[in-house]
């Protein structure tokens, strides 16, 4: 017998939020090597090998979540599947960005390795992409799970992820001395906020769109969010922490401190936003489904039945000799 799985836990939160981090990350370093920033030399590396990091972590938090870690490789056997896309992916994502990151390194044979590094970052900056918007359309083809099937839902994570990769980058910039470089500086003021506005934008968005479906699940989960079990997370770490804190630190300046505070405050809002969307989603049976399991005590009914039935035709076999 099996027991299905109401939402998906911390295992798979976390992989999601890590691997977009990395990747996000990733992204925006190649972004601003391409662009031929001054800075990109300087952090790239470091970036590149913190993204391969982040993203390893969250591949393995995946392999528990699967169950058989033995067999993890066969979720790449079936490229029509969402899941083995995504583990495609993150495996191509993982091997480019590592090589990528060691072009900056002057102790590596092939540095400087330009030719190579343009075609690594534009590789690297797809495969990233990709990872970024898979839990999106995992979740969006989930059966029976009204909530997950808003069209918004992949834009949402690309957004999500965005922010939370300028927040990984900076925070690195801070630790190599590089927070004051014009290229930096510029993540850290208009395109940041940009972001959290748009967050805040598809977030109320997709909240009223998937709750005005006329979906019963998807209401209940909309109600579970913003007044039921899953409110503390969301109003406290998903908006207070991920959103209001840090567009009122931004009207601040760029003070250090204050971005240090900001840059985690928004990767604490996005891992939460990840929380609450996976286990808002509320189950919903399909026809024919609600007795495709047993319980307990229904297979032992049918045991009961089943040797009745057996002693029945013996008895119709054999006369009642035996």
């Amino acid at each position: 017998m099996e027991n299905k799985q109401e939402y998906w836990g911390a295992l798979a939160a976390g992989n999601f939020f890590l691997a977009a981090l990395g990747a996000m990350m990733f992204i925006i370093a190649g972004v601003l090597d391409l662009a031929g920033t001054a800075v990109a030399q300087l952090i790239n590396g470091w970036v590149s090998l913190a993204a391969v990091v982040v993203a390893g972590i969250g591949a393995m938090l995946l392999t528990v979540e699967l169950g058989n870690k033995m067999k993890f490789y066969l979720v790449m056997t079936k490229p029509s599947s969402i899941m083995s896309l995504g583990s495609i992916a993150m495996s191509a994502f993982m091997v480019i960005a590592f090589v990528y990151a060691t072009t900056f390194f002057e102790f590596i044979p092939w540095y400087p390795a330009y030719g190579l590094r343009e075609v690594l970052a534009v590789l690297g900056i797809v495969a990233a992409a990709v990872l970024v918007a898979y839990p999106g359309l995992e979740l969006g083809e989930a059966r029976g799970r009204s909530f997950w099937n808003g069209s918004g839902l992949v834009p949402l994570f690309l957004v999500y992820g965005a922010a939370s990769g300028i927040a990984g980058v900076l925070l690195i910039s801070m630790i190599l001395g590089q927070a004051q470089d014009p290229a930096i500086l510029r993540l850290n003021g208009g395109v940041l906020f940009g972001f959290i506005a748009a967050q805040a934008v598809l977030l109320a968005g997709y909240l009223m769109g998937v709750s005005n479906t006329g979906a019963e699940e998807a209401k209940r989960a909309v109600a579970a969010i913003l007044r039921g079990s899953l409110r503390t997370k969301f109003w406290w770490g998903v908006v207070a922490a991920g959103l209001a804190v840090p567009l009122i630190i931004y009207l601040c300046g760029n003070n250090p401190a204050l971005t240090a505070v900001k840059a985690v405050l928004i990767l604490v809002g996005c891992a939460c936003f990840r929380c609450v969307f996976l286990q808002a989603a509320v189950r919903r049976s399909l026809p024919g489904e609600e007795n495709e399991w047993m319980n307990v005590q229904e297979e032992a009914e049918l045991g009961l039945r089943l040797e009745q039935r057996w002693k029945e035709k013996e008895a119709w076999l054999y006369g009642g000799d035996r």
